[in-house]
């Protein structure tokens, strides 16, 4: 899911599955400033049952990164903005 924010872009968290609603970030696979393909890698987070590494739903320029490392993060959450 993405949030239009003038130049920014925000990516949201999208659902997993049907039972999760919300996850744990394991950890960042991107950086600031790193440029990103739509479909790349972007963060590990764990569910009571798996970790999974979330893709990229568009392609940009990391200007922020909005969670953190162990965080809960619930469904429709920023986590990341791209110009």
């Amino acid at each position: 899911m993405i949030r239009i924010n003038q130049m920014r872009r925000q990516i949201l968290l999208d659902k997993l599955n049907e039972a999760a609603s919300d996850v744990t970030v394991s950890g960042w696979l991107v950086s600031i400033g790193d440029v990103i393909a739509e479909g790349d890698p972007i963060m590990s987070v764990e569910t009571d049952k798996v970790v999974v590494d979330l893709p990229a739903p568009i392609a940009g320029r990391v200007v922020a990164l909005l969670v953190d490392p162990g965080q809960t993060v619930k469904v429709g959450e920023p986590i990341l903005e791209v110009e």
